[in-house]
């Protein structure tokens, strides 16, 4: 069964992940042929825990329910789908860790690395993330670690 939130967002998005992830797949590949696209819905309970962290009220007030990865051969690519994107979808840029790499509290010192576009569909953000699949994996890692740390506080389970 699925949380009252992710319903009510969905309800109000309008389309589900998959075919979400199809549109955004044939932006990208006007762009470069054969982008790999991953796609995402965020876990409720880590959605509510967030909400709790952050004291957002409001579910749609958070930009990564859905989440939809765009997977590259280089940096150079990404940047040239980002182009693309910001001309298709109505949105924006809020980070570039290309140019700042997010630095996580993790033991072993590594980087996060992708382009982070939040894009607006009915008056529902969804989050889309530009990275290379060199950086693919370590940013999959580092994220792990990332949100391990950040909502033990909530639950230390977690």
């Amino acid at each position: 069964m699925k949380d009252k939130n992710v319903l009510m967002y969905q309800e109000r998005i309008g389309i589900a992940i998959d075919k979400l992830a199809k549109e955004i797949y044939n932006i990208a590949s006007r762009v470069i042929s054969n982008p790999t696209v991953a796609f995402r819905i965020k876990n409720p309970e880590t959605l509510q825990k967030k909400m709790r962290l952050l004291q957002i009220p409001d579910i749609f007030l958070i930009h990564d329910i859905y989440g939809i990865r765009i997977i590259v051969e280089s940096v150079k690519e990404a940047y040239m789908i980002l182009d693309e994107v910001s001309r298709v979808l109505p949105g924006q840029l809020t980070l570039d860790y290309f140019k700042n790499p997010k630095k996580v509290q993790c033991p072993d010192g590594k980087t996060i690395q992708f382009l982070k576009f939040v894009a607006l569909r009915n008056n529902a953000l969804f989050e889309i993330q530009i990275t290379t699949k060199g950086r693919h994996a370590v940013n999959e890692a580092q994220h792990e670690q990332y949100h391990r740390m950040k909502y033990h506080q909530l639950n230390p389970q977690f």
